[in-house]
């Protein structure tokens, strides 16, 4: 009986001590688990409960942001509000991220602002099959417009550079700042590349006034940041934020409707003489094919989508041109040498661009010095994934920071010095090793699919107004500011400059 006990008590110890030393092991492994996913997420400073690194931002996010890149890395962590994100910054992490793994971050966050807008529009839809398929439509209708024979920009942009030429004459000399004629001549391209030519839209189309006012809210009430797509409660707390934009979303697109259905009354198939009546075309297209998952409101939001993406860019751009060659006399000569060199008395061309070597090196200069989009928009990880050895989870948002590019001392040697012949090789001519380094409209599948487009337009503004002006600083201003306010684009604060006719 003794010597039973005695076994019993024996095997008992060796059966806690086998579960003891089991729950070590796990625990242990539990602690090297957590270690390790500790080591495999990327750095970054805490934040605060709810709001996460939110107020830490700043008005100046990619300021911010470069600051902890240099204590962090190219890439780190932080809170917003109820999301995790990442920021990547350095050309070749967010190469590698936009363009190696482009599919794995090639999603949208999913910000309440998506549910106003719709989950399926080009610029904040979710990455899919459809997506690529919607992305190609819109490329090839703007590539038909712009390689057109009678190429319907050329004459839009010169006319509307004429009138902005113009409305600098009538200031006689004096002071005034050009925001606002900028704004309007830009949207009056874009309003008439998608909906047909006016022959006087500024002062006898109040539909093109009421879109120009909207447009302008639009931008201004988004890009000064939507606090409800990261702390979604906070809908309930401040409803007139979701109310506003709701708004000005349905106005937006009521503009749009009443314009294609103007157009549809005298539209002829295969005849397209805008670009509301080719995506007419598109639509017939898929409501004749059974298959087609494409709904002839998601097709025209392709309209919105080339005003939306290239309003606030074009308008923003060109206001940095007058003021940067103002504030660069030098540069302006140059500018204006090559003008006078290339064409003349006559219109610029599309054609001419290939000659303008140095006018065309400016504007890059002007959207690398300025950094008009500093932070791209944000993408989201479509599954779980890596990158540069940290594991990042499906659903992170993931901020290119865009200026980590325009402004690295590395690439660029004086990033905050204004010198367009950064972009020239030893002969004069565009250096393609350099410019095709530096894209301001971002890279990979989620590219801006009107950057020909845009650019185009730049070229043609910026060469018709500077043919035609000299811009002179007002003598109450010493040294012009290029303090910026942050929001969809990084503006230039509010500026004035002197036009005289060349």
């Amino acid at each position: 009986m003794l010597q039973e006990l005695t076994t019993y008590i024996g095997d008992t110890n060796k059966t806690q001590a086998s579960l003891v030393t089991f729950v070590l092991v796990l625990v242990g492994a539990k602690i090297i688990l957590d270690l390790t996913r500790k080591d495999r997420t990327p750095p970054g400073p805490r934040g605060v409960p709810l709001f996460g690194y939110l107020p830490f931002f700043g008005t100046h996010p990619h300021i911010t942001f470069r600051k902890l890149r240099q204590k962090y890395g190219d890439i780190f962590k932080v809170q917003m509000g109820s999301f995790p994100a990442v920021v990547i910054s350095g050309k070749e992490l967010i190469k590698e991220a936009l363009v190696k793994k482009g599919d794995d971050f090639s999603g949208r966050p999913n910000f309440y602002m998506n549910t106003i807008l719709g989950a399926e529009t080009l610029s904040f839809g979710q990455f899919s099959q459809s997506f690529i398929t919607h992305k190609k439509i819109a490329y090839n209708l703007l590539y038909v417009f712009a390689n057109a024979r009678k190429n319907p920009i050329e004459d839009t942009v010169n006319e509307e550079a004429k009138i902005a030429v113009s409305e600098f004459n009538k200031q006689n000399g004096k002071s005034f700042s050009p925001s606002d004629i900028i704004y309007a001549s830009v949207g009056s391209v874009l309003f008439q590349i998608c909906y047909g030519r006016h022959t006087n839209i500024h002062e006898e189309d109040e539909t093109f006034q009421i879109f120009l006012k909207n447009t302008r809210q639009f931008t201004q009430f988004v890009g000064s940041g939507n606090p409800v797509d990261v702390i979604p409660w906070l809908r309930y707390v401040m409803p007139w934020k979701v109310s506003t934009v709701t708004e000005l979303v349905h106005q937006v697109r009521e503009i749009r409707k009443q314009k294609v259905e103007e157009s549809l009354k005298t539209y002829t198939p295969s005849n397209a003489r805008h670009l509301a009546d080719g995506l007419t075309d598109v639509v017939r297209e898929a409501e004749a094919d059974p298959s087609s998952v494409f709904t002839a409101e998601r097709i025209y939001s392709i309209l919105d989508d080339i005003v939306g993406a290239g309003f606030d860019t074009l308008s923003t751009t060109l206001n940095w041109a007058l003021l940067l060659l103002t504030a660069n006399p030098t540069v302006q000569r140059k500018v204006h040498a090559e003008i006078d060199d290339v064409l003349g008395d006559r219109q610029p061309k599309l054609d001419d661009k290939s000659k303008m070597h140095y006018c065309v090196a400016t504007i890059h200069e002007v959207s690398r010095f300025a950094g008009i989009t500093p932070l791209s928009l944000p993408h989201a990880a479509i599954k779980d994934t890596e990158l540069e050895g940290y594991t990042i989870q499906k659903g992170t948002i993931v901020i290119p920071n865009m200026y980590s590019i325009s402004h690295d001392e590395v690439l660029w040697g004086d990033p905050f010095t204004f010198r367009p012949e950064r972009f020239l090789d030893a002969d004069g001519k565009l250096d393609k090793n350099i410019t095709d380094g530096f894209n301001p409209f971002s890279m990979g599948r989620r590219k801006c699919v009107g950057e020909f487009f845009a650019r185009m337009e730049l070229f043609l503004f910026f060469t018709g107004i500077l043919q035609n002006c000299i811009l002179s600083k007002p003598d109450h201003i010493k040294e012009y500011s290029f303090d910026t306010v942050f929001g969809l684009t990084v503006s230039p604060v509010e500026y004035e400059i002197c036009a005289s006719l060349r």
